[in-house]
């Protein structure tokens, strides 16, 4: 869950056409930190038919010491932008691959 710190800086900042701000959230790398249709990244055109491949993720991996690895900012032990209260004690390297589906 955000602290208040991290949704300040992850929200949109641009606001919509009735003037209102925006309460979407901020695309990870927009330098004007707006959202998806503020930054003109929306969908234009028609869509393909049949299954797209999927995209990674675009956000930096927060590398605090909430986690020995490096991991999404803000989720669980991590406090991304404020330093974390308490660290994970799962050490590094101990997830097994493959994963069950």
């Amino acid at each position: 869950m955000y602290t208040s710190t991290a949704i300040a800086r992850r929200r949109c900042l641009a606001a919509r056409a009735d003037g209102t701000p925006c309460r979407a959230w901020a695309l990870w790398d927009d330098p004007g930190q707006r959202c998806l249709v503020h930054a003109g990244r929306n969908h234009h055109g028609p869509l393909l038919p049949g299954p797209t491949a999927p995209r990674r993720a675009r956000y930096t991996p927060c590398l605090c010491p909430g986690y020995a690895w490096p991991h999404r900012p803000g989720g669980g032990w991590c406090r991304w932008p404020d330093p974390p209260l308490e660290r994970c004690p799962i050490p590094a390297g101990t997830h097994g691959w493959p994963r069950r589906t």
